[in-house]
């Protein structure tokens, strides 16, 4: 099963008068790198939050916001010491661009740190609220991860058996390279020796030699044995498997690019373009795979 690290969880939630927005988001990266925005109400738990999405989440670029608006009319107290210093600053912006003034006032309650709830900490049966809250949503984004993942999984399988398909066409097309090889070799000896100066034995001999080097073989076996194990790797029911397809796929790209060197035969290259186009298309989705 793979596993995407593209996700999504969110969860809303009344707690003590406040609505609770709860927003984790994940994208691809190479470990767990979180971004995390809470309200102030919520400090004092940073440390139990981090460490439930690292568990969760295990890997990805992570941005995780946990906000809330007051749901009823209290609204906390006024801060004095904000209001009259956001009133000084605009009130002087006003006169210095002189411009109307009256509405300086209202402007000034939209500004941050205006106000202040009475009560900035949470008891701790609303922890273990939030922290239920976070467990739910870490749950929709590793079942948003899980879908996107089977997607993920259909490609990666078809990609394989694309180039299985090409693998094989290439297997098919190497006796007829081969003999190709030995006629063209033997037609340029004889325009350029003569028939009856030819030791026949002599050029069997290093045709032999000459044909070992162009053989594709060992390459083939590996190639489609690194195919299958691809596939038993995507099968396994590790959670993180993305790093070690990558490794799979540097060994496949390393047998394609030697049977593309020892091809000399057209059809053949076309043949291994089409596997290394498949196996660009394969990279590109394993940085999505956790």
């Amino acid at each position: 099963m793979i596993i995407s690290m593209t996700g999504y969880g969110r969860s809303t939630f009344s707690l003590g008068g406040k609505n609770i927005v709860l927003e984790i988001k994940t994208l691809n990266s190479k470990s767990f790198d979180l971004n995390l925005r809470i309200a102030p109400l919520f400090k004092e738990y940073e440390i139990e939050i981090r460490n439930l999405l690292n568990k969760s989440i295990m890997r990805g670029k992570t941005d995780c916001t946990l906000g809330y608006e007051m749901a009823d009319d209290k609204g906390g107290e006024v801060n004095p010491v904000a209001v009259k210093e956001y009133y000084r600053q605009l009130k002087a912006i006003a006169n210095e661009l002189n411009v109307d003034d009256s509405r300086v006032f209202d402007l000034v309650f939209r500004l941050p740190n205006v106000t202040t709830t009475s009560n900035e900490s949470l008891s701790e049966e609303q922890w273990m609220e939030v922290n239920k809250q976070l467990e739910n949503a870490c749950k929709q984004l590793n079942k948003f991860r899980t879908d996107e993942g089977a997607n993920l999984e259909k490609d990666l399988v078809l990609r394989v058996q694309l180039m299985r398909e090409a693998l094989k066409e290439v297997e098919g097309l190497d006796p007829s390279r081969m003999e190709q090889q030995r006629t063209k070799m033997f037609s340029d000896l004889q325009s350029y020796m003569g028939d009856e100066d030819i030791d026949k034995n002599r050029f069997e001999q290093e045709l032999i030699f000459y044909l070992e080097k162009m053989d594709i073989t060992e390459e083939v076996t590996r190639l489609r044995s690194h195919c299958d194990y691809f596939i038993d790797t995507i099968n396994e029911s590790l959670s993180e498997k993305g790093k070690k397809l990558g490794f799979i796929c540097q060994e496949m790209n390393r047998e394609i690019n030697t049977i593309g060197s020892k091809s000399y035969h057209a059809e053949m290259q076309r043949k291994v373009v089409v596997m290394k186009d498949e196996l660009e298309k394969i990279k590109e989705q394993l940085n999505n795979v956790l």
